[in-house]
């Protein structure tokens, strides 16, 4: 088999996603591609080079998510054009959560990536924010966005044990802290614990709070 830079990118991302393992190594790419592991470094320097074009790829496809739930592109809606933009961005890193915990903190300054940071800076400066505000909602969001993303990949790669570790913590733990001392844990105890199990539904609840402060922005930028 003849080893290209695009079948070790479809390799690699088959191996950070659940199915595939969620883990990337070379030595586990090279036996996924039925190659010796050193093949690999005739397309990509390191696994950082590596890592770099995978996450230009799920840059790629969360903006055509994006495109997909409003195909007519952004309009005066910006907080749906936000959201979208926030959710696709989630939904393509959480599809390989070995990936996710490595692309979330890097910048690959791609075309992909240049033009997705102009339109939403664009989205938000017509909405009536400032440039420079809107630049720094835009980084907020992303952030904020990447951020919760990386959170729910890690725990979805930890070993089960772990998991039910952490959930046991939050459902006998808490749920058994003492109630004159504890008042307010012991009556929300129960629903800490949904949410620990639900990080969609939080990250739903902290992107809709975000997007008020961001409406609050504009409309003082509107009175300015």
């Amino acid at each position: 088999m003849t080893l290209t830079r695009e079948s070790i990118l479809e390799a690699a991302l088959r191996l950070c996603s659940p199915e595939g393992g969620g883990q990337l190594t070379f030595s586990r790419l090279g036996k996924e591609l039925g190659a010796d592991p050193t093949a690999v470094y005739r397309h990509f320097r390191d696994k950082d080079e590596l890592v770099l074009a995978l996450t230009d790829l799920v840059i790629q496809e969360g903006i055509e998510l994006a495109r997909q739930t409003l195909p007519d592109g952004p309009s005066d809606d910006w907080r749906a054009w936000l959201a979208v933009t926030a959710h696709s961005v989630r939904t393509s890193h959480l599809a390989r959560p070995a990936l996710a915990v490595l692309a979330a903190a890097r910048t690959t300054a791609s075309p992909a990536e240049t033009h997705s940071v102009e339109q939403l800076i664009s989205v938000l400066h017509r909405a009536g924010l400032p440039v420079i505000e809107a630049a720094e909602c835009y980084r907020a969001l992303l952030d904020m966005t990447l951020a919760m993303t990386q959170y729910t990949a890690a725990f979805s790669i930890l070993d089960r044990q772990a998991q039910e570790q952490d959930e046991a913590a939050w459902a006998v733990k808490y749920g058994m802290l003492p109630e004159d001392e504890f008042p307010l844990l012991h009556r929300s105890a129960p629903r800490l614990t949904e949410l620990f199990r639900d990080d969609d539904t939080v990250f739903a609840l902290v992107l809709d709070t975000f997007l008020d402060g961001v409406a609050v922005r504009i409309g003082r930028a509107g009175e300015a």
